[in-house]
């Protein structure tokens, strides 16, 4: 058998702003989703330490719950992913604030508790008073641009 020497691509230079840290989150999340699934369905569950025998594993948790050196190993692959996707010439553009989106948003976070609900007046003179989670730069409900005056 010849012996396998991996080379994967060189991702050094690929430089990402901070605008892929939610998308690297999201992509990170559903990563370990995946993978927990995956487990579930050969019959692992949840064990305070890893024992291959009974199929027990202490990741198997939501992602937030991870420690952070699990939640590391994702976030390194979906940095990787994001970089090789940028250096084979691919373009990333963020369309529109999904309500898949705005849920993954809000796992990655934590943020289980909307952080205050709109109050802005709307064409029909109603107040809003949409739930605004971290990360909304935009009302989802009326479309008004969020800032601390919205606050209840």
């Amino acid at each position: 058998m010849k012996t396998y020497i991996p080379n994967p691509i060189d991702l050094s230079d690929v430089i990402l702003d901070s605008d892929f840290t939610k998308l690297q989150e999201s992509i990170a999340e559903n990563a370990h989703e995946v993978w927990a699934k995956k487990r579930q369905c050969e019959g692992w569950t949840y064990g305070e330490k890893r024992d291959d025998v009974l199929k027990q594993t202490p990741d198997m948790v939501p992602y937030k719950d991870l420690p952070e050196g699990e939640k590391e190993y994702d976030r390194k692959m979906a940095t990787d992913t994001i970089k090789l996707i940028r250096k084979l010439g691919y373009d990333i553009v963020h369309k529109q604030e999904t309500p898949l989106y705005k849920t993954f948003i809000r796992r990655a976070i934590g943020a289980d508790q909307p952080l205050f609900y709109c109050n802005h007046k709307g064409r029909n003179g109603q107040i809003c008073k949409e739930p605004i989670y971290p990360g909304y730069v935009f009302c989802p409900a009326c479309g008004c641009e969020l800032t601390n005056t919205n606050e209840m």
